[in-house]
C-alpha cells in the first residue's frame, strides 16, 4: 500500500452485531479501526481476518479482550493516531498525534481541536434508544486525510434543527414558485381582457387576490410577475 491512498473503516460499539451494510463498507476498505465494545470474541476474529484490524478494549469487552490495550497509538500512511474506547482515557498530554479516535457514547462527533481531529464514529451495531447508526471512512495519504461520515439511517445525516430549517426554507421556496406561477397566469388572462371573476373561477384563486394583481398591473404596466410578487404582494 506504499504510495497509494489507504481507506480505513472507522467503527465502534458494534456490540456483537455486524450489519450487512457495515460489512459492505468494510469490504471496500484496506484496514478497520475499531474503538472498542466489540462485545464478543467471534465478531473480533471476523474483523481481524477480513482486513488488518486496529482495536482497543471497550468496557463491555470480556476476559477474552485482555490482549487488547485500553489506549493504542499507531500510524497509517504517515498519519499518527491515538485511540481509546472512552474519551476520558485519552492522555491529557498528546504529542504528534493528528487523529484521536474514541467511542462509547454511540453519538457521532467530529471536531478539530488545536489542529487535531477528534473523531467518534458513533455506533454501527445495536441501536441505543433512538440514536442514529453511523460510522466513518478515512482516506489517508502521505500524512494527510479526509473523513466521510456514513449514516445508516437515511433520515439522519443532518442535525435535527438544521434539517427542520432546510425543510422550512424548501417549503417557502415552493410556495413562492407556486405564487409566482399563479401571478404570471393571472397577468396573461388580464392581457386577454378576461374578467376577474372568470379568472378566479378558472384558476381556483381567491377573487380578492386576482383583483389585487389586476390593480397593481394596471398601476405598473411595465412590471413583470417577479416584480409584482416582490414589491406588491
Amino acid at each position: 500500500m506504499r504510495g497509494e491512498p489507504i481507506r480505513a473503516a472507522v467503527i465502534s460499539d458494534t456490540h456483537g452485531l455486524l450489519r450487512p451494510e457495515v460489512e459492505q463498507v468494510i469490504a471496500s476498505c484496506d484496514v478497520v479501526i475499531h474503538a472498542g465494545d466489540f462485545d464478543n470474541q467471534m465478531l473480533y476474529h471476523k474483523l481481524n481476518i477480513s482486513q488488518p484490524l486496529f482495536g482497543v478494549r471497550g468496557n463491555n469487552d470480556g476476559y477474552w479482550a485482555g490482549q487488547l490495550p485500553l489506549v493504542r497509538s499507531f500510524q497509517l500512511s504517515r498519519v499518527k493516531f491515538i485511540m481509546a474506547h472512552q474519551r476520558s482515557d485519552i492522555p491529557k498530554s498528546l504529542g504528534e498525534e493528528q487523529v484521536v479516535i474514541y467511542g462509547h457514547s454511540h453519538v457521532y462527533d467530529q471536531q478539530m481541536e488545536e489542529g487535531r481531529l477528534w473523531l467518534n464514529p458513533g455506533s454501527c451495531g445495536y441501536r441505543r434508544f433512538t440514536l442514529p447508526l453511523s460510522l466513518a471512512v478515512m482516506t489517508l495519504y502521505e500524512g494527510s486525510y479526509e473523513v466521510k461520515t456514513i449514516w445508516l439511517d437515511e433520515k439522519y445525516g443532518r442535525e435535527p434543527w438544521k434539517k427542520g430549517e432546510e425543510e422550512e426554507a424548501s417549503r417557502r421556496e415552493q410556495q413562492e414558485r407556486d405564487q409566482l406561477f399563479l401571478i404570471a397566469k393571472i397577468m396573461r388572462f388580464m392581457r386577454r381582457g378576461e374578467r376577474i371573476s372568470w379568472v378566479a373561477d378558472n384558476l381556483k384563486a381567491e377573487p380578492a387576490f386576482v383583483e389585487t394583481i389586476y390593480r397593481h398591473c394596471k398601476a405598473h404596466p411595465g412590471a413583470n410577475a417577479h416584480q409584482i410578487l416582490d414589491n406588491y404582494v
